[in-house]
């Protein structure tokens, strides 16, 4: 439900709405069915009241209480956002600010404290010798692997067979599948999927994503397959890998791990560690370039006002000595109108009557050019101003 038609609000004040009154009352204010609200409760983690609940409060019978919102998890803002129509019920939720405070029960403010509580609480990390119990993030991949194997066993040929059933490969996927399950210990997870013939995988930490590259070191066999150059499909399992974490999807690493005396597998709980650690800095960095876009769009809005304002007064600059040069033309006129009628009554060369029209004439068009008369002068009588 995120868009620009959502507002943020804390999940405590969210918790609060789904307790303040029977279900049904709070479907009628937002026009839901009580069943809808129920269940759009639930998909933004909210747990309502229990079936009987506010017949056993009303009957003065003990109740459970309230729960309240979870402390702040890493890479997440503790916010919630939500629709029009039930944030207009709500307080709004102020920003986070980029300098803090962090600080919840389960995020230190120093991230490298982060990374040592994190490593103790995931314990031993190890990764599973078989794809038996994959993550649900691996389902689709091996789904279509099993797919694909199943049409080779009952055809001699078939061009779409297995792509990740060479020994590195299932070793990247069970190393993935381990990654995974790390972090979910955590509250955390991730997504696997292939493309252009290869695996592809990323960690998500509370709000934020984390890019996970796990590639070959050095020379390899290559082969093409579907049109794509890849490793060789029965490149060996202790093929030297390197695991990369790029927060920012950009292709410049924050920390790698290489097979060596210990291979990367060994590894695993400091990898998941330092990818929530990333991850709380991803997310306290988006913080940071929030606020400063925000302050780039605000200078950037003063820039185009203090512009326009310009260009305005430079306009009415253009208007003052146009209706000056109008001034001077309707003053000529009346005064070519009063030598005229001047010269001819004296000549009586011309009928009065005849005068009297052409004089009304060009008074008119005098009277049409003069800046006062015609509202020109309403250019630049007043100041510019912007609303």
């Amino acid at each position: 439900m995120h868009g620009w038609n959502t507002s943020a609000v804390m999940l405590d004040d969210l918790i609060a709405f789904a307790w303040s009154a029977p279900m049904r009352e709070l479907a009628a204010k937002v026009g839901m069915s009580d069943v809808g609200m129920k269940k759009w409760f639930g998909a933004h983690g909210v747990v309502s009241p229990p079936q009987g609940y506010w017949n056993k409060l009303r009957a003065g019978k003990s109740v459970p209480r309230r729960p309240f919102a979870p402390p702040r998890r890493p890479g997440s803002s503790g916010r919630v956002q939500v629709e029009a129509r039930i944030a207009a019920l709500l307080p709004v939720a102020p920003p986070m600010m980029s300098d803090g405070p962090f600080a919840s029960v389960l995020v230190p403010e120093d991230l490298d404290a982060l990374y040592q509580l994190e490593l103790k609480a995931i314990g031993v990390a190890r990764v599973p010798r078989s794809l038996d119990a994959p993550h649900t993030a691996l389902l689709p991949l091996l789904k279509n692997e099993e797919r694909r194997r199943q049409k080779n066993l009952e055809r001699s040929y078939n061009w779409d067979s297995p792509k990740f059933a060479g020994p590195l490969n299932q070793r990247r996927l069970k190393f993935f599948n381990g990654l995974l399950q790390a972090l979910v210990k955590r509250g955390h997870g991730g997504g696997v999927d292939d493309r252009s013939e290869q695996i592809y995988a990323s960690a998500h930490v509370g709000e934020v994503g984390i890019g996970l590259n796990l590639e070959i070191i050095g020379r390899h066999a290559t082969a093409r397959q579907n049109g794509y150059i890849v490793p060789a499909p029965d490149l060996p399992a202790n093929t030297p890998l390197k695991l990369s974490i790029d927060p920012d999807f950009s292709g410049k690493p924050s920390h790698s791990w290489s097979d060596g005396e210990d291979k990367i597998e060994s590894q695993l709980a400091e990898i998941a560690a330092t990818i929530i650690m990333a991850g709380e800095g991803k997310f306290r960095r988006r913080l940071r370039e929030a606020e400063e876009r925000v302050e780039r769009d605000r200078l950037e809005a003063i820039r185009r006002r203090e512009e326009h304002l310009a260009a305005l007064n430079k306009q009415r600059v253009a208007d003052l000595r146009e209706s000056g040069a109008l001034l001077r033309e309707a003053m000529a006129l009346r005064a070519l109108v009063s030598e005229v009628r001047e010269a001819l009554d004296q000549g009586q060369t011309v009928a009065a009557a005849d005068l009297d029209a052409w004089a009304s004439w060009a008074q008119g068009e005098a009277d049409k050019l003069d800046p006062i008369l015609s509202g020109h002068i309403e250019r630049h009588l007043y100041p510019p101003t912007l609303d």
